[in-house]
Parts: C-alpha cells; structure tokens; sequence
C-alpha cells in the first residue's frame, strides 16, 4: 500500500495514526481534518490505497464520508468509532466494504486490519494484471482467427492453409503473427471489401 490519508479532526489522534501507519507500513500518509476536505483531495484524483476515518469529524459523523470514498473512488476505508456506535453502524458498513472498529483499540490490532488490507489488495492486483494479460491474449487469438478466416473466405485456403500462410507471413517480415494479422486483414479488406 503505498498512499494513505487520515481523517481525523482530532489532532492527537491524527498524529498517532500517521507515525503508526508511517512507521509500520513504510508508506506516505497524508492527513486532512474534515470530510470536505476528504473530498476534495480524493476529487483531484489523488490516488489513495487506504483511508481510515477518526470519527467523529467536525463536519460528518464519517458514515457519510466513507460511504462516499467506497462508492466514487478505489480506497480501502477503516471507519473508526467510539465502541457503543459500532453495534449500530457496522453490519450497513460492512455490506458497503467498509470495515469498522472501536475504539479504544490497540496498535496490534490496527496492524492486523490494515495489513489484511493490504494482502487483500496485493492479492485483488494479481487478479486484476492475470485477467488483463489473459483479455489481450483473446483479443490476440480474435485477431488471428479473423485474418484465417478472411484468408479462408477470399482467398480460399483451407484453415490449416490459412495457419501456415499466416506464419509463413509472420517469419518472412520477421513480425508478431498480431502485427502480420493485422496487416492480412487491411490487405484483404482494402482488395475484396
């Protein structure tokens, strides 16, 4: 995790989450005092792994605000309570995303959420590049498959025709077989379509 911000209108508090999460976790912390404030850094596209929420705020108990992070922004939110209040706020937190505890608490357990945090992070990016790299090997084989078939329906190759052809293409322009596809369809398409 490399960004986190804190909201804390509490200026001790604030300071004790930033040297915390600072020292624990080697990341930059950023701290604001208000949820408009909150807003407006997350408004400048401010990239923000974590936010963590001191309740209350000057301007917003933090319910509002950290619904509002989880629905318009990519942040991770702990919203940080006193422990009457977490009974009533968690259960409608936690269907959000938002992950809530009481206070007081102590730094083990702050540890211990935020790193679950950020395994859960590390584990959702693996996730995310795997799907991203497997769209761009079917966009890759879409294109292949198009130029055999324009190959196979203008030029009247068989498929395995098409396949060598499109190799051969490949290896003698010494090109990705994308590329040489690509070029296959313009040529195809600029003489028969």
């Amino acid at each position: 995790m490399e960004n986190v911000l804190v909201i804390s209108s509490n200026k001790s508090a604030s300071e004790t989450l930033s040297g915390f999460i600072r020292e624990a976790f080697g990341c930059e912390v950023r701290t604001v005092e208000t949820a408009g404030q909150a807003r407006e850094f997350f408004d400048s596209q401010a990239s923000c792994g974590l936010a963590l929420i001191y309740s209350p705020l000057t301007d917003d108990h933090g319910t509002t605000l950290a619904e509002y992070i989880i629905e318009n922004t990519s942040a991770n939110c702990i919203l940080i309570v006193r422990a009457e209040n977490v009974e009533k706020i968690s259960g409608r937190m936690g269907r959000m995303g938002i992950i809530t505890i009481g206070r007081p608490f102590n730094k083990n357990f702050l540890w211990q959420t935020i790193n679950i945090i950020e395994i859960s992070m590390n584990r959702s990016y693996q996730l995310y590049a795997e799907t991203v790299r497997l769209e761009r090997k079917i966009d890759e084989i879409r294109l292949i498959d198009k130029a055999k078939f324009m190959l196979m329906q203008y030029r009247h190759m068989t498929e395995e025709e098409a396949h060598i052809f499109l190799e051969q293409y490949a290896m003698n322009n010494r090109k990705k077989k994308t590329t040489s596809a690509t070029e296959i369809i313009d040529r195809i398409s600029e003489q028969f379509l």
